[in-house]
């Protein structure tokens, strides 16, 4: 799209919400300071809604590697906790075979021997213990139980460990979502307030149009100076609503002719034609210093990226013989 058509995409979004400002009335003043009032607390709450969705994307982001967290947490306990059960049968077959040794050597009469303390020992450790003043067995056996208690018990402290990393990962995961849940309600609240404002716009749109009809009939033209000015001239006053882009002009060929809203079409009028514009929309177009007053009482143009067709009369005078760039701002009568 190029530099006209974004312009005029602006233009329309803005002309959205002031679409019941830009119909011609006489008492137009107060309902467009309303209006303005209304666009800003609706920017206002707009802003609002744009930042609470950004944190929840964030916090959506974050909760998403929390759980991936989580997951490799898991993955990484259980790997732990199968190779404990390995070491926890390895380490029973050691112990199986040291009593062994130990009841052999008992019923041999060896001297030192503590079957009974061997046999009542509750733990692993206390086991070893006993083991390490027991004379039944070669070093090699006390050496392998004491190796595959202490890498249980390493694995164990390693396995602790992840639990505890696991357990502060999901209280993370928690608060967050508690967070998401309060800045959902947060950001529904918001969205029912812009949705508030809207039918506060509606409605001032359909009363600015009721006043309209009321104060300037069907196919009759406000009056418009056919003197080229500066500024807007005194009169109106600026909705706020600006925009540029490239304006042509038609007359010659269409006089006598209907126009959009039905009216006949004089090439020397003030007016002008708009594809979204609504009818009656009063605009200041200015080009290369000149500007006049115009009304949208048409529709077009249609050629490649054009805003606005000005009529031959508003063309001549700006002074603006073909196509040009012009800049245009929303007014109202005071």
């Amino acid at each position: 799209m190029g530099k006209s058509g974004s312009t005029l995409a602006r233009v329309i979004t803005a002309t959205m919400l002031v679409a019941g400002l830009i119909a011609s009335l006489s008492s137009q003043s107060a309902g467009a300071e309303d209006l303005a009032t209304i666009k800003s607390r609706a920017q206002s709450v707009a802003d609002q809604v744009t930042e609470l969705e950004r944190r929840a994307q964030g916090l959506a982001g974050r909760k998403a590697k929390l759980d991936d967290r989580i997951v490799d947490l898991s993955g990484e306990i259980g790997a732990l906790e199968s190779k404990i059960g390995d070491i926890g049968r390895e380490l029973a077959d050691a112990q199986d075979i040291y009593i062994e040794r130990a009841i052999e050597a008992y019923k041999s009469g060896a001297a030192g021997t503590e079957l009974d303390a061997l046999l009542a020992a509750e733990t692993m450790s206390e086991f070893i213990s006993i083991a390490e003043i027991n004379s039944v067995a070669t070093s090699v056996d006390l050496q392998r139980l004491q190796e595959l208690e202490s890498a249980r018990a390493d694995i164990e402290e390693a396995q602790a460990d992840l639990d505890g990393r696991k357990q502060e990962e999901i209280e993370a995961r928690a608060e967050i979502e508690v967070l998401g849940a309060q800045l959902r309600t947060t950001l529904d609240d918001r969205r029912a307030s812009l949705r508030q404002l809207a039918a506060e716009v509606k409605e001032l749109e359909q009363q600015v149009r009721r006043d309209a009809q009321i104060a300037q009939p069907s196919g009759t033209h406000p009056p418009s100076s056919a003197i080229a000015t500066k500024d807007i001239p005194a009169g109106y006053v600026s909705t706020g609503v600006s925009f540029g882009g490239v304006a042509s002009w038609y007359g010659p060929g269409f006089a006598g002719n209907s126009t959009a809203n039905g009216e006949i079409y004089d090439p020397m009028g003030l007016t002008a034609a708009s594809k979204e514009l609504p009818f009656n929309t009063l605009l200041f177009v200015k080009y290369q210093g000149r500007g006049v007053v115009v009304r949208i009482n048409d529709r077009g143009p249609y050629v490649g990226d054009r805003i606005i067709d000005l009529s031959q009369g508003a063309a001549e005078t700006v002074g603006m013989s073909g196509i040009g760039w012009i800049d245009a701002t929303i007014v109202v009568r005071r």
